[in-house]
């Protein structure tokens, strides 16, 4: 079985923990990376434990092993400590979020929670501890309170986070109004949202389009659920393209998946919405991705869905063939004039726009070239 599938079938809570305790030394460091690749190795080490294969440490042996140089030697270490942090960093973020909120909602810029912080708020992840969560995502409900709310985030003891203080693919600068914001003693780090969808889901698609074909509603100031599941999409399925670069965005399927369990009635809602046509071609994937994981048939999806998504887990399987893939099918994106002039910190024109796509494509092609020579 690929390493993918397998994972997959791992994370399922009937035949999984036979399939942990089974698997080898030799296979565990390919399935965690591959874990980690997805964005759900918290989920695999919550798994583990269930399983009795990983260990819920102690807090004072969890700090030994957190501050020795020494490499983790086994995958049942590992998972554990996996398992250890992520718990402290969930239980931080979910206090920050709450302090927040409170925060800005007395000083008259009411938010609400969006992805990862909203489904913590809500409870609907069975384990909190399993749910990867780098950062609190919070939008206001008044766009034009983003600054403001921003700024008094700042004086609640908060600084913007440097490049080199996060993985560079923990924060998309392009997905948020604001910066992103931490505090030295706190975990992650918290965005500020004016819209609902990402500024650059563009696929045949304008976020003016996307926003006008979502209901919100924000008396009393909730999120309806509907919402949160379409941003969950469109961020995972349209934002850089990743639609149509087949990215399986395993964290965004276990969130929809988990948000149909607290809430049935989500994917018929989400079926009658009236929705552009490409933020319903990333509905219907998302939810083939979901049929698929959770072992569902019922959910309305496509034919055509399921095979992009059988597609996708087949290119997931080939790490270096995916990224050549990805190349490819990203140059009209990077080319992109408005893009490359954010990029740049200037408004690009004529002989600067053309210097500008030539040594961005040249850097684009050096990288797929590299990566055909792989996949070969």
């Amino acid at each position: 079985m690929r390493d993918t599938r397998y994972l997959i079938a791992m994370l399922d809570p009937a035949g999984g923990p036979d399939l942990i305790r089974l698997c080898s030394a030799q296979e565990w460091p390919r399935i965690i990376d591959t874990a980690a690749r997805h964005k759900v190795l918290p989920l695999l080490a919550a798994a583990a434990v269930d399983a009795g294969f990983a260990s819920i440490l102690p807090a004072s042996f969890a700090k030994v092993l957190a501050e020795s140089t020494a490499p983790v030697s086994s995958p049942e270490l590992t998972l554990s400590l996996v398992h250890h942090r992520n718990a402290l960093r969930i239980a931080d973020l979910e206090s920050q979020r709450a302090e927040l909120q409170e925060m800005l909602r007395g000083k008259g810029f009411p938010t609400v929670a969006l992805k990862g912080a909203a489904l913590l708020e809500w409870k609907v992840w069975p384990n909190p501890a399993a749910r990867r969560m780098t950062d609190i995502d919070l939008l206001v409900i008044d766009p034009a309170h983003a600054v403001s709310a921003n700024d008094a985030i700042i004086d609640f003891g908060y600084r913007m986070v440097l490049p080199d203080e996060v993985a560079s693919d923990s924060i998309d600068h392009d997905d948020h109004q604001e910066p992103a914001l931490l505090r030295d003693d706190r975990h992650g780090s918290v965005e500020i949202h004016s819209h609902l969808l990402p500024r650059f889901a563009r696929h045949a698609l304008t976020r003016e389009r996307a926003v006008h074909g979502i209901p919100a509603t924000f008396e009393p100031p909730t999120l309806a659920i509907s919402d949160a599941a379409l941003h969950i999409i469109a961020h995972a399925r349209l934002a850089d393209r990743a639609l149509i670069r087949a990215d399986p965005a395993l964290n965004s399927v276990f969130d929809v998946g988990y948000l149909i369990a607290f809430k049935p009635a989500l994917a018929p809602q989400l079926a009658r919405l009236p929705l552009p046509r490409d933020v319903r071609r990333a509905v219907n994937v998302h939810l083939a991705a979901v049929e698929s994981v959770f072992g569902l048939d019922d959910l309305g999806t496509t034919a055509s869905a399921r095979m992009w998504w059988r597609w996708t887990l087949w290119l997931a399987d080939r790490p270096r063939l995916h990224s050549l893939y990805r190349d490819v099918v990203m140059v009209p994106l990077f080319l992109d004039r408005e893009r490359l002039s954010i990029r740049e910190g200037r408004d690009l024109h004529g002989l600067a726009l053309a210097r500008a796509r030539l040594s961005h494509f040249t850097r684009r092609a050096r990288t797929a070239l590299g990566d055909a020579g792989g996949a070969a």
